[in-house]
């Protein structure tokens, strides 16, 4: 789903909104939880999932054109882990 995609939703779903508040609306939102995230290193949305920033470690990759082993950096990244309620409601 994209952002324009959810904006979409949010405008049908809210009948006094129009299609560019709503993107603003979401636009918001997301910078919002990016803020978050950046800040406390963890966005936690209750019934939907977490996001969380990661340490990923350095390791030994290949350099596939020229055979060459090379070292990849260690970086963070941001990883999501779902809700236990949402895996279980989605079963049903």
């Amino acid at each position: 789903m994209t952002r324009n995609e959810l904006a979409k939703m949010v405008y049908l779903a809210h009948g006094g909104m129009t299609f560019a508040q709503a993107r603003t609306v979401v636009d918001e939102a997301i910078e919002l939880m990016i803020q978050g995230i950046c800040e406390d290193g963890r966005l936690l949305i209750s019934g939907f999932g977490t996001f969380k920033v990661v340490d990923r470690k350095a390791r030994k990759g290949r350099d596939l054109g020229k055979g060459n082993t090379i070292e990849i950096p260690g970086y963070k990244t941001v990883v999501f882990i779902p809700s236990r309620k949402w895996f279980s409601e989605k079963e049903k």
